[in-house]
Order: structure tokens, then sequence, then C-alpha cells
């Protein structure tokens, strides 16, 4: 019988028949347990009572996870994530960068169709379910295949895996080569600075930013140069330590801008300063003309 029942799973489209029909029948805690469980297929995700989204998943981890228990429902980044749905209803303009699948995308443009959304992504494989993602939601989603940093040519992009730039998707893809180097591979990328996509593009003004490049935030916003001050953005971005908060910090006056962190277990809470804690490595900054009206 369990040989047959294997046989069955290998089929994707049974599999995921099989899935679907499961996530309704099991309870809560069950379905934690089937979380890993994955396909290749898209899914509807409900984002609130009027809202939702399809996602493509390629047998990755997060889009399995978001299957089995939904999106509202998922201990990752949620308090991030409901901050990021309230932040994107006002703001017209708005960056995903290291946007990976581009759930953040997604979720900004259902909570604000007019906004106009930019997702950057390098890692191929992951920036064609990014576009995927776009496709299948008939999205209007720029979708940019480079990397930000502070310079403008090519670099080396690194990851680890056996196989994460072909099927396998990890979070912890970046330009520095001393992150996470256990079983690290690597790839050319084009890389541009976020001031010099403005000019080319004519970009008048941003909003509202999403920022996870690993370890390379420090580097992305130096290479904002004077239109981080022109614009002067909300910011949700992580800091993986102190040394890249302390630098991050240098590029902000604080008598203009608040700072912001998302506790693991508790509400986001104002802080003088930024990456000294290990319990949890989200942040906002956001101009102190903005948190009246935004009410953060």
């Amino acid at each position: 019988m369990k040989k047959y029942l294997r046989l069955l799973m290998k089929n994707n489209k049974l599999r995921y028949i099989i899935f679907k029909f499961s996530r309704l029948i099991l309870s809560d805690t069950k379905l934690k347990y089937y979380m890993n469980y994955s396909f290749i297929g898209k899914f509807k995700c409900k984002v609130n009572k009027n809202s939702s989204f399809f996602l493509y998943n390629n047998n990755f981890d997060l889009e399995s996870n978001i299957f089995w228990v939904g999106l509202n429902n998922l201990e990752w980044e949620q308090k991030e994530r409901m901050v990021w749905m309230k932040l994107s209803r006002f703001a017209d303009n708005i960056l995903d960068i290291g946007s990976n699948t581009g759930v953040y995308s997604l979720i900004s443009k259902v909570s604000n169709k007019k906004s106009n959304v930019i997702a950057f992504e390098p890692q191929p494989n992951i920036f064609n379910i990014l576009t995927k993602n776009i496709q299948i939601n008939k999205m209007n989603i720029k979708c940019i295949n480079k990397a930000l940093s502070n310079f403008n040519g090519t670099a080396q992009f690194y990851n680890y895996g056996d196989k994460t730039f072909e099927d396998n998707s990890t979070t912890a893809g970046s330009l520095n080569k001393e992150w996470r180097p256990e079983n690290q591979h690597s790839i050319e990328v084009d890389v541009i600075t976020l001031s010099n996509f403005i000019e080319e593009n004519n970009i008048k003004n941003i909003d509202l930013i999403k920022m996870d490049v690993e370890t390379n935030e420090y580097e992305v916003l130096v290479g904002y140069g004077k239109y981080l001050y022109v614009h002067q953005p909300i910011i949700l971005l992580e800091i993986q330590n102190e040394n890249i908060g302390k630098k991050i910090e240098t590029l902000f006056d604080y008598n203009s801008y608040t700072f912001f962190h998302f506790l693991e277990s508790e509400e986001m809470q104002k802080i003088n300063h930024l990456g000294i804690s290990s319990n949890g490595h989200n942040y906002l900054i956001c101009p102190n003309s903005k948190l009246t009206s935004l009410d953060l």
C-alpha cells in the first residue's frame, strides 16, 4: 500500500489535489505538521476578507507553508506584514528590494491597486518565479533582475545549497561572500545603484521601501545617494548585527527620524539604536514628518 502511495505522490497534479483536500479536513495542529510537504503549481492566498492573490509554488518552503496554514496564520514576519500592508495603503511609489518571489510586492498591490511597485531580485531562478507570480495575478509590477548596491557593474552573488541556483529557494542570497559561507556557491549578477536606477527611469519620488538583502543594506542605502534625503521614504529593513546598524544610523539624522524594532513576541517598539538586539532582526525607519499621519 505504501509503495502505491509513494507512486501516486510522485504525480505532481495528483499530489496537489490530495494536499488541497487534506487542507480542508485537517485540524490546525495537524496542518502545521504538513507545512513542509510541497508541490508545484499555483494556489490562492487570502490576505483579508476582501483581498487575495495567487502564488506559484515551485517546491519552495515559504509558499508551501503559506499553502498549508494561510498567510495570516503564518508566524513568518507576521507583524511586519501587517505594518507593511498598512503603509502600502498610503504609498504611491513602493520598492521591494530583495523581493524573493514577491510576497511583499503582491501585498502592496492588493492593498493599494493604484500604487507603483518595483521589485528587485538578482537570483535568476527566484526571479523567474517572481515574474510568474506577477503574470498569474495580471498585476502591473515592474520586476528588475539586478542587485542594488553602492556601485554599478557586475559582481558575484552568493548563496548556499547544491542546487540553490537551479530549483531550491533559500532566503540568504547576498553580495557579501562572508555571509553564510557553508556550502556556498556563486554566480555573476548585474549590479546598479538606486540613484542610477532613479535617474535612468525618471522616478520623481519613493514613499516606501522594503529591503532584505542579507547584510548589504548599508551599501544599498549609500547607493541611494542624495535621493534618500530628497524622498525621505519609510524603510522596512533587516539588520543582522550591531555593526551594520551603526553604519546605517550614520545616514539618518536622529532629530528627523524615529527607529522601530519588530520584536518576535511583542509589539513594535521605538528604539534609539539599530541592530543591537538578537530578538528579531527587522526594523522600521520612519521620518518624523510621517509619524502622525500614519499613526505609528
